[in-house]
């Protein structure tokens, strides 16, 4: 496979890729939350990503050889390795102390700020149907984290510094899929990550902690974790191939509706009615600019 490049705008393709990888975030998301139960997170960010780079070492090693590691955009890949990297530690922090609805939700602070800095980072337009779109679903997402919420705080504040590794990870993910090859980027990515969160092993104590004992069923979910992991970033970075950041930014409020429902089924955790209006304001707001992004590119 080629470096990729510049192939069009096809919305409807860049939804079902996305909608697949928001489903998979989800089911990562869930699985990581259950196993910061029993150990500390930098085991189990360990986990997640050395399994995707073992992955991708067995599975397409043998194809693609040097070009699964060889880039000629060291630093832009470096960058979303650490931003990767963070993510992980930082959103599974969140996980542990907040509902999944609810980390999630702080987590879309990204788009907004995203759309906001893609039109002058990567030169894209960003159009007003867009920035309304990403104000209403930014106003949703308030009504979710409102006063008296009673988040814990600690939780809250791992939430935001997920924001900020999240939004430097989406304005990168648009930057090399356009000049460099999807699966080159996933392993790096997931390379990188290994060695910070190996890196954090001795804090693991006061991160979690160790596990006293690995059941069958935990060895099952941490084997899991670099396989969710692997698929959900290929079908992000071929997102963005076949769209723009500015287009996809409202488009990942859609992850609400995997997060809560895998919080109700794997934690029995529902947010109250405050927060489903929230939610639906969010969706609303994504799906409404989607329609109107696709019209407006039939008519060009």
């Amino acid at each position: 496979m080629s470096a990729a490049h510049a192939t069009g705008f096809h919305p409807l393709r860049a939804l079902a890729l996305l909608i697949g990888a928001q489903t998979l975030f989800a089911l990562l998301d869930a699985t990581g939350k259950s196993l910061s139960r029993d150990m500390g997170i930098p085991l189990i960010a360990l986990v997640r990503h050395a399994g995707q780079a073992l992955l991708m070492v067995v599975v397409l090693g043998p194809r693609l050889g040097r070009q699964l590691f060889v880039t000629e955009h060291v630093a832009l890949q470096v960058w979303r390795g650490l931003a990767m990297a963070g993510f992980t530690l930082f959103f599974f922090s969140a996980l542990f102390r907040l509902p999944q609805a609810e980390a999630t939700a702080i987590n879309f602070i990204t788009p907004f700020i995203v759309m906001l800095l893609a039109g002058r980072m990567l030169a894209e337009q960003v159009t007003r149907v867009r920035w309304i779109g990403a104000g209403v679903g930014f106003l949703g997402m308030l009504v979710l984290v409102r006063p008296g919420s009673q988040l814990d705080q600690l939780g809250v504040v791992f939430a935001l510094l997920t924001v900020v590794c999240n939004v430097t990870f989406q304005l990168l993910t648009r930057r090399l899929a356009l000049v460099d090859n999807s699966f080159t980027t996933m392993f790096i990515s997931a390379a990188i990550s290994v060695v910070i969160s190996a890196a954090l092993l001795p804090w693991q104590g006061a991160w979690g902690g160790w596990p006293q004992d690995l059941s069958t069923r935990q060895l099952v979910m941490l084997a899991t974790l670099g396989v969710l992991g692997a698929i959900s970033q290929w079908c992000l970075i071929r997102a963005y191939v076949w769209s723009s950041a500015s287009f996809i930014a409202p488009l990942l409020f859609m992850q609400l509706i995997w997060s809560t429902a895998t919080g109700y089924l794997f934690f029995h955790q529902l947010p109250d009615s405050l927060s489903l209006l929230g939610i639906l304001v969010i969706l609303g707001s994504g799906v409404a600019t989607m329609v109107f992004a696709a019209r407006g590119a039939q008519k060009l």
